[in-house]
Order: C-alpha cells, then sequence, then structure tokens
C-alpha cells in the first residue's frame, strides 16, 4: 500500500505545488489554479507542444512519467515502481474528458451566440 500527501485533481506534491503556485504567482488551490500548474508542468517536461497536436500518445506519457508516478513509462511500468494506469485507461479517460469539455464548450458557445447583444 502507498501513502502520499498528493492532493488534487493532478495529485501535486506539497513539494510540487508550493515551487508551481510560487512561480505562478497562484494564490489558492483552486481547481483553474491546477489546471494552471498541471499546464506549466507540462511545459516543463517540454511535452505541451506534442500534447497539442498528438494528445496523450505514448511519447507524451513518456516525458509526464517522471512528473506523476501513476502515468507509464516506455516500459509499461511507472518510472518510480508505483502502481501505475494503463495507457490504454488514460488515453479512454482523456478522450471522454476531451469530449465533454468539447459538449460543454459548444453549449456555452450556442446559448452566447443564440442571444446576442
Amino acid at each position: 500500500m502507498y501513502t502520499s500527501a498528493a492532493a488534487g485533481a493532478y495529485q501535486f506534491l506539497p513539494s510540487t505545488w508550493h515551487e508551481v503556485s510560487r512561480r505562478l504567482g497562484l494564490r489558492s488551490f483552486e481547481p483553474h489554479n491546477q489546471d494552471q500548474a498541471a499546464l506549466y508542468l507540462i511545459q516543463r517536461r517540454r511535452a505541451l507542444t506534442r500534447f497539442d497536436r498528438q494528445g496523450l500518445d505514448s511519447e507524451v506519457m513518456a516525458r509526464l512519467a517522471p512528473e506523476w508516478a501513476s502515468i507509464p513509462y516506455r516500459h509499461g511500468g511507472s518510472y518510480y515502481g508505483q502502481p501505475v494506469k494503463s495507457r490504454q485507461e488514460l488515453t479512454r479517460f482523456y478522450q471522454a474528458a476531451l469530449g465533454e469539455a468539447r459538449r460543454k464548450g459548444s453549449s456555452s458557445d450556442s446559448s452566447e451566440n443564440a442571444n446576442p447583444a
């Protein structure tokens, strides 16, 4: 069994959150700040451009595995020897979350366009 002090949607370790929130000037642990911190970490791992273009492919996962222990490294296991999610499971979750975000974005765009000012 593993124990951790990680918290939030991206399971930030306290030391990581302290460093990133200080660097980015984030004053709270609200979801939008967690998103910004995660994007910063993805960029720091030099994976953001590829992630934007290719999605959550095996190369992106390999680059992010040293940051998030549950993401599989090239050999399929954890960079840290901990339990990991499968590449397929992570890809399915990512695709579902992306689809949901796009649906929400489309519905808010539609409602804005339906009531022009």
